[in-house]
């Protein structure tokens, strides 16, 4: 496959990752980096580089963000995720205030378990690599975030 092909292949789903951690406004420069760093390392040629273009995509993130989040900008950053995605069903039966105070209550490393899993589609043991953990702990992780979230009380 050319680059080019790759680029088209991925390049959705990396901005869907950034956007989810980053301002809209420095979302398009981290993508474009996490490409140009892709293109140097000749990514385009492994078997699957989705879980390679995530770290890159998440440590060029960190780069960039020169502030911690405060927990009202994560609310607001979880608030536009939930209302621009295509929720699954089991997230659209959850009312989306509450799905965003749920997932603003998680620790970020469950969150990020929750959300590499279930949004981005990875295999337990891609989001595990990503997240430099073994899979039993990414399991433990997401099953932890899935029962808080089940607890969080839905208002009719």
């Amino acid at each position: 496959m050319d680059f080019e092909d790759f680029y088209g292949r991925y390049v959705d789903r990396i901005s869907s990752y950034v956007l989810r951690h980053a301002s809209i406004r420095d979302a398009e420069d981290i993508v474009a980096e996490t490409f140009t760093v892709a293109w140097r390392k000749r990514v385009e040629k492994l078997a699957d580089p989705m879980p390679w273009l995530i770290v890159t995509a998440r440590n060029i993130t960190r780069q960039v963000r020169h502030k911690e989040v405060t927990r009202g900008e994560l609310v607001v950053r979880l608030t536009d995720l939930v209302q621009t995605s295509s929720p699954s069903a089991e997230i659209t039966a959850m009312r989306r205030a509450e799905l965003t105070d749920g997932l603003a209550s998680l620790d970020e490393l469950s969150r990020e378990a929750l959300l590499l899993t279930t949004w981005d589609g990875l295999s337990g043991i891609d989001a595990a690599r990503v997240l430099g953990l073994t899979p039993g702990a990414l399991r433990v992780r997401v099953h932890r975030a899935r029962t808080a979230l089940k607890e969080v009380p839905v208002h009719d």
